[in-house]
């Protein structure tokens, strides 16, 4: 009877083992480590302890087709990909239609918008859910998401105040009066007055706001954020606010323009 060498039989049932080892320690530490680290965790691997995030909150710049202002909003996290968001947002808004002249004839006066009987300032306040697309694989990547708010928007008017020369050019005298179309025109009109003019005249015009955007998150800090958002956004009012006079151009009661915020901020964990 012949005998297999014992080589024959033993090496390729020892090395089988081997390979079934190592397969199951590389899917143990593959199942650890989707387990206990969280996306900031593969990106900062620096030997920390990782834990979920819990809550978000940046401030920042908004800019937008027909102006700019202030943003701020504050986020939890609901699971890996989405944040539910509350915000705000301070903006001024100027008519597509505003275009500044000046006094022909004195050049020191402030150029203004003819026409133009009240300032428009927004002041919103909204919900918004964002849902994560990609983190970032290293920590000068990119993390992409997508966002919606809905929420309320109240347009704050001003009236326009104006220096107006008297009697005729040349003027002897310069008076500071709220804008009159059925008075004032632009031989009378020496320039804008100071904005502080009507502060105690606010009107007030609700209205409902919604937006969508792509985010770019790009912050290289473990909790420090750096965001780039760019969208379209949307406000309709109950009314036209009274931008421009009667007979110059038309007010509307929406408006759409697209916009982009640069924001700063941080998240942490409970």
């Amino acid at each position: 009877m012949l005998r297999r060498p014992f080589s024959s039989f033993w090496y390729p049932a020892i090395n089988l083992l081997l390979v079934y080892i190592l397969l199951g320690v590389a899917t143990a530490e593959q199942h650890a480590f989707g387990q206990d680290m969280t996306g900031d965790g593969a990106v900062y691997n620096d030997g920390q302890i990782e834990i979920p995030l819990s809550d978000e909150i940046q401030f920042g710049i908004l800019l937008h087709t027909q102006g700019g202002g202030l943003t701020a909003r504050k986020g939890s996290y609901r699971g890996a990909s989405r944040i539910n968001w509350i915000g705000t947002d301070l903006s001024v808004f100027r008519h597509p239609k505003e275009l500044k002249i000046s006094n022909p004839v004195y050049e020191n006066g402030r150029s203004y918008v003819y026409g133009k009987q009240n300032t428009l300032q927004l002041l919103r306040v909204w919900r918004g859910h964002q849902r994560l697309h990609s983190e970032k694989l290293r920590k000068d990547a990119v993390r992409l998401s997508t966002h919606w708010r809905y929420g309320f928007t109240l347009g704050v008017l001003k009236p326009v105040y104006l220096e107006i020369g008297y009697p005729d050019i040349p003027y002897d005298y310069i008076a500071t009066e709220e804008y009159d179309s059925n008075e004032h025109f632009s031989d009378n009109i020496y320039g804008q007055a100071s904005w502080s003019n009507g502060l105690d005249q606010l009107d007030l015009v609700p209205g409902l706001h919604t937006s969508y955007a792509i985010d770019f998150e790009y912050g290289n800090e473990r909790f420090q954020q750096r965001t780039l958002a760019v969208g379209i956004a949307c406000d309709a009012f109950l009314t036209p606010p009274e931008i421009f006079a009667a007979g110059f151009e038309q007010n509307h009661r929406f408006f759409v323009t697209l916009f982009a915020t640069f924001e700063r901020g941080r998240n942490w964990t409970r």
